[in-house]
């Protein structure tokens, strides 16, 4: 069997996206940063569509991408891409978080977030103190 390298993006794949990231109150924007990919992208994804050449068509994407939005809003991926027709592909993200200093605050609620950013201030406060 070859492994499809992208699939267009079915309606409940949309729906299941936008409803986990409302339910984490996370924006698109934020959403998107965790997930590693553009707001763009992210918009298109959970849209359904895009423009190509200046028409808009239904959304594709690949199962890497696909895998790290259900991650950025903390679902299980497989049944996504099952209904897409995709094949879980390996990714270290792990790694390469860790590489960089990033700690992954992917799910946290607008409310988990601050209070997270008031303990970060508080830290800098006291050093500075």
């Amino acid at each position: 069997m070859v492994r499809q390298r992208s699939a267009v993006v079915p309606p409940e794949v949309s729906a299941t996206l936008r409803l986990a990231r409302k339910e984490r109150e996370m924006s698109m924007d934020r959403a998107a940063k965790a997930a590693q990919i553009s707001t763009s992208l992210w918009t298109q994804v959970e849209n359904g569509t895009q423009y190509k050449r200046g028409e808009k068509v239904r959304a594709s994407t690949t199962a890497e991408t696909l895998q790290a939005m259900a991650a950025a809003v903390g679902l299980d991926a497989e049944p996504l891409l099952r209904q897409a027709g995709l094949e879980p592909v390996e990714v270290n993200r792990a790694a390469t978080q860790a590489q960089s200093g990033i700690v992954d605050l992917s799910g946290l609620s607008e409310g988990d977030l601050q209070m997270v950013a008031a303990y970060v201030n508080g830290i800098r406060a006291a050093r500075r103190g």
